[in-house]
C-alpha cells in the first residue's frame, strides 16, 4: 500500500499529464507483450547471453508475464521522477537510479521473480502443503507477492519523488491500489494455476499471433484497474 500513498498527483496537474502518469505505464507493459510475441523472444533463443539469467528459469516458466509488471513497475517510477510533482527535479533524476535499482533488484535478483515472486512461491506452497485447496494456495500467494511489489514500488516512488505525501484521501487511494495490484497477480497467475495454455509454451518457445493477443489482453486485464484508480483520484 506504499505504492498507493507514494503516487499522489494532485488535482490540479494537467490532464495530459495525469493521463500521462496513470496509462503510461499500462501502454508500456501491453507494448512489451507485444513486442516480445512480434519479435519472437524465448528463452531458448538467449541461452548463452547476457539475458539468460532474467529470462530462463522455472519462475519465469511459471509466471511468465511477470516482467510486464516489472515494465509497469518501471515506467511508474520514471514518471513519478520525471512527471509528478516533488522535490528539486536535478536531486530526483540523481535519485533515479537508486529507485530503478530498489525495484528491479526486488523483482529481478538473482533472476526474474526475485524475491517477489519467491516469497508467493513458496507462501502458496506452503499452504498447499498444509491442506489449503491450490486456488486458496494461489490466492495467499499472490497477495503476498502483492504486499513486496507494491512495498518496493512504493519506496522507490518516494525516493524518486523525495515528497512522500500521506493523508486520509491518500490512504483511502492506497488500498484501491492495493486492491488492484492484488488483481494484477491473480490475473498474471491464473493461467498457470488453472493449467490454461493461453500463451502456449512462451516464454520457452515464441509465442503465436493468437498467443501474442491472449498476452497482452491479459496485461491489460492485469494492470487497467490500477491505472484507472490512478486516472480517477489522481493518486
Amino acid at each position: 500500500m506504499a505504492e498507493a500513498v507514494a503516487m499522489d498527483m494532485p488535482r490540479d496537474g494537467t490532464r495530459a499529464r495525469r493521463a500521462a502518469f496513470a496509462f503510461g505505464p499500462l501502454a508500456l507493459a501491453i507494448l512489451a507483450a507485444i513486442v516480445a510475441g512480434l519479435a519472437g523472444l524465448h528463452a531458448r533463443g538467449l541461452i548463452g547471453s547476457a539475458a539468460e539469467p532474467f529470462l530462463f528459469g522455472y519462475f519465469v516458466e511459471r509466471f511468465p508475464l511477470f516482467t510486464a509488471l516489472v515494465v509497469y513497475a518501471t515506467a511508474r517510477v520514471v514518471l513519478a521522477g520525471t512527471l509528478a510533482p516533488g522535490g528539486p527535479l536535478y536531486l530526483r533524476l540523481a535519485l533515479l537510479p537508486i529507485a530503478l535499482g530498489l525495484v528491479l533488484a526486488g523483482a529481478l535478483y538473482p533472476t526474474t521473480g526475485g524475491i517477489v515472486v519467491r516469497a508467493a512461491y513458496f507462501t502458496g506452497g506452503m499452504a498447499f502443503l498444509q491442506g489449503t485447496p491450490a486456488l486458496a494456495a494461489t490466492a495467499i500467494g499472490a497477495l503476498v507477492s502483492t504486499a513486496l511489489f507494491a512495498s518496493l514500488m512504493g519506496i522507490a516512488v518516494m525516493i524518486a519523488r523525495l515528497s512522500p505525501r500521506v493523508d486520509r484521501r491518500a490512504a483511502g487511494a492506497a488500498a484501491l491500489r492495493f486492491l488492484a495490484l492484488a488483481w494484477a497477480a491473480l490475473v498474471i497467475a491464473a493461467p498457470t494455476a488453472l493449467g490454461v495454455p493461453l500463451l502456449g509454451e512462451w516464454p520457452i518457445w515464441p509465442m503465436s499471433p493468437a498467443e501474442t493477443a491472449a498476452a497482452a489482453a491479459l496485461v491489460a486485464l492485469a494492470l487497467a484497474p490500477h491505472a484507472l484508480i490512478g486516472w480517477a483520484t489522481g493518486r
